[in-house]
């Protein structure tokens, strides 16, 4: 049995337009398999718009540090299903994923009780986490929060990274109205971590706070980060705060990471509260370890050093695809001096890519227009007369591969690729 073949055979809201979900069916389904939610412990679970991968990351490498066995479900994949799964940092296999697909599948094919792609992965986590007897489970909503499969769950703590402008169709087209959604994985009595927000969202996250009878932490508040240098493959911190004082390393480039990683020190803060043993020295070599594919990462070369300099072409993979994520790719620009670039852009159907057109194809060299392959990917031509108004030189390309084979072959080779718009672009084989 190919899991890659069955999975593809589920309805997958992440490919297939429109979106009438009921959360109370899955947790009838769960009942049936012996309700791997309620027998879940530790979870740490983590909802936002931006910054849920990264965040999930860190407290995942901290915890794995302080020698802890721990379950970590994020979305969307790069490369395969199995990424979404993790021990320790180590993928599901696939033998696994087919015993598990074995152990379900009388319960998930029928016309009256067929279940999605999302649920059947968030019911293999946690039979997985559940089967290997992990410590501390890190789980990452894939989409809002009230409805998602993953809030099925009671954990210790909850948190809620940056809120922004994203899958509005579906979640509501304000921000007051995507918050509710986000706040929804609120439990009575359970901490709730956040960072500084937009006005609209701190009001709904307050209220629903209140309403449940909680306590919220404010991640800005509990520590102070002060970054002593920035690079390309990472960032040299000072920390400051309720951990204690103390240097690390943070492997993922970026202003925006900084935030990310204020709010995993709060998370662990409060674990530790709850009497969780995580030593400093595991807080700094966790964050050490941090490993994120996809976000504002150089693929090309392969072992770019923080003082390394180099003639090749660098190619940099930023997965931006709403408004927020395209603003801190464009400070990532700014910090690191990159201009001239070539930019290789495509996006899904639907996705909001105004800021990107305006803010980032003015300061590229030239833009490369391509379909990701996928579903819901757009036609490059669709978007091509926009990208001319704001980048004269737009060319639509055929692939990401081609673009960077072209690239390659330039006289001059000091030239940087950046490559954004979709985490769909991603490439199995990075080829430069």
């Amino acid at each position: 049995m190919n899991p890659e073949a069955f999975f593809s055979s589920l309805v997958d809201y992440e490919k297939t337009p429109g979106y009438d979900y009921k959360l109370a069916d899955f947790v009838a389904f769960l009942t049936k398999i012996g309700s791997p939610h309620k027998k879940l412990e530790h979870v740490i679970h983590i909802a936002g718009t931006k910054g849920k991968g990264a965040t999930a990351a860190i407290i995942s490498s901290v915890l794995q540090s302080a020698r802890y066995r721990v379950g970590l479900f994020t979305s969307p994949h790069l490369k395969r299903i199995n990424e979404r799964i993790k021990i320790n940092n180590k993928e599901i296999a696939n033998s696994e994923l087919e015993y598990y697909i074995r152990k379900l599948k009388p319960h998930i094919q029928g016309r009256h009780q067929a279940r999605t792609f999302f649920e059947v992965l968030t019911a293999i986590a946690f039979l997985h986490f559940l089967r290997k007897r992990t410590d501390c489970n890190v789980l990452e909503t894939g989409l809002g929060g009230r409805l998602d499969t993953t809030n099925t769950t009671t954990p210790l703590l909850s948190i809620i990274t940056k809120i922004g402008y994203d899958h509005t169709q579906l979640l509501g087209t304000t921000l007051a109205a995507i918050a509710r959604e986000k706040a929804g994985i609120i439990k009575h009595g359970v901490p709730v971590i956040t960072v500084k927000q937009r006005p609209a969202v701190e009001r709904v996250i307050k209220k629903v706070v209140r309403a449940k009878k909680t306590h919220l932490v404010s991640a800005d508040k509990a520590h102070r980060i002060d970054v002593v240098k920035y690079s390309l493959v990472g960032s040299h911190v000072r920390v400051r705060g309720e951990l204690g004082t103390f240097s690390a390393f943070l492997p993922l480039a970026g202003e925006h990471q900084i935030e990310n990683l204020l709010i995993a020190l709060s998370a662990l803060s409060v674990l530790r509260q709850q009497g969780i043993h995580i030593p400093t020295r595991a807080i700094q070599k966790g964050i050490r370890n941090t490993k994120l594919r996809g976000r504002f990462d150089v693929v090309s070369p392969k072992r770019l050093t923080f003082r390394e300099q180099t003639e090749k072409p660098i190619v940099i993979f930023d997965c931006a695809h709403n408004k927020d994520s395209f603003e801190a790719l464009e400070r990532n620009l700014t910090r690191f001096k990159i201009r001239n670039f070539f930019l290789i852009f495509g996006s899904s159907k639907g996705k909001d890519i105004q800021y990107c057109l305006k803010n980032i194809f003015p300061k590229a060299q030239t833009v490369f227009l391509v379909k990701a392959e996928h579903p819901r990917a757009r036609d490059p031509l669709d978007i091509f007369t926009a990208a001319k108004r704001f980048q004269k030189n737009t060319v639509i390309a055929p692939s990401v591969k081609t673009v960077l084979k072209y690239a390659k072959n330039l006289p001059r080779k000091k030239i940087t690729v950046v490559i954004t718009g979709s985490f769909y672009l991603w490439q199995k084989d990075w080829v430069v």
